[in-house]
């Protein structure tokens, strides 16, 4: 591997990080961005929808470098040698503050709703 590979926390919260739309992630089949995240354990294949496996990026590990983004997208950080195929191009940067808020509402529609007492 070209880099190290951080497995201690974060040190602070990024401004933005990696998201994999599953509809393009082509999937475990490939892993270049599990290949160029330095961030161990950042990257993971997890089942889809449809149960197809593919990358999904941790959001409590990854660190917002962009090095795992496809060379030429508009919401990579740098100029990038390497990353999500272009053919795919699964993979954009996306405020921390935005995506903790999309998870936060998810994960409020999934609660099931408290029964209210019945009273005789």
């Amino acid at each position: 591997m070209w880099t190290k590979l951080q497995n201690t926390p974060r040190k602070k919260i990024p401004r933005t990080i990696a998201v994999i739309d599953p509809d393009t992630c082509f999937g475990i089949a490939c892993s270049i961005c599990q290949a160029a995240c330095p961030v161990e354990d950042c990257i993971v294949e997890e089942q889809d929808a449809d149960g197809r496996w593919v990358c999904a990026v941790l959001i409590d590990k990854c660190i917002g470098c962009g090095l795992c983004v496809t060379v030429g997208n508009p919401t990579a950080p740098g100029k990038r040698d390497f990353g999500c195929p272009a053919d795919y191009d699964a993979i954009d940067m996306v405020a921390y503050t935005e995506v903790v808020e999309v998870m936060e509402a998810q994960l409020d529609a999934e609660e099931p709703a408290e029964a209210e007492p019945v009273t005789t």
